[in-house]
């Protein structure tokens, strides 16, 4: 089963102000995101053709386990009356893909990820890692969602900045093989869900805002 794309209501209220949005899942991209590094997917071969392939249906220990809503992209700010309409585009602020790294033994990517899906309880494990971990695979982007649609509820004219955010997953683990060995240590830096959302500049943000509100008022609204 391949991944699919979730679309639901994310937004920001602030004031009675609702603006449609959406989140997503790893696989998709929307338009102007950055594709994969042309060059990343043939490094990555080189290196695994100089590198020995650890045993299968080892056993993965993951430490060090971080999960953070970032934000990803901004707007800037628009003046908007009435049931005016979002235009100004989310610029990116993210430049770094997911990435899976070990050391000196090679380990395939989608079962490293298969892996971290199924801890995460993104996935079972009993699915085929093939199908997708519900996480970002290596070199791919999180995708910028842009919240842009139809305002409401608005009184008089307001000041909006749309952004977009996505819940940044790092860690590190250990695979071991079932017969010994030396362990093979690693790192995985990837995404989850997405989303966006709006903010209005006029008006203070409520005790539940996210991190990513925040981070969008400081980077739009005092322009």
């Amino acid at each position: 089963m391949k991944r699919t794309r979730a679309v639901t209501t994310a937004a920001v209220m602030t004031a009675g102000l609702l603006i449609g949005g959406c989140t997503s899942t790893p696989d998709d991209r929307t338009a102007g995101d950055p594709a994969p590094a042309a060059s990343s997917k043939g490094t990555a071969d080189q290196a695994a053709a100089r590198e020995p392939q650890a045993c299968r249906g080892g056993t993965y220990t993951w430490f060090n386990l971080r999960q953070n809503w970032v934000i990803n992209g901004v707007a800037e700010a628009q003046s908007v009356t009435g049931s005016g309409r979002v235009t100004k585009p989310v610029r990116r602020l993210r430049t770094d893909p997911a990435s899976v790294v070990t050391e000196g033994v090679d380990l395939d990517p989608d079962l490293v990820l298969h892996s971290l899906g199924t801890k995460l309880a993104l996935v079972s494990a009993d699915d085929d890692p093939k199908e997708g971990s519900a996480l970002g695979e290596p070199g791919t982007y999180a995708p910028l969602d842009e919240p842009l649609g139809q305002v409401s509820d608005v009184k008089g004219t307001v000041r909006l900045v749309s952004f977009s955010y996505f819940k940044l997953i790092e860690t590190d683990f250990r695979y071991t093989c079932a017969g010994g060995g030396k362990p093979v240590v690693g790192h995985v830096s990837t995404w989850g869900p997405s989303g966006g959302g709006a903010v209005n500049c006029d008006e203070p943000l409520g005790k539940d805002a996210s991190a990513a509100a925040h981070e969008a008022v400081k980077l739009s609204c005092a322009r």
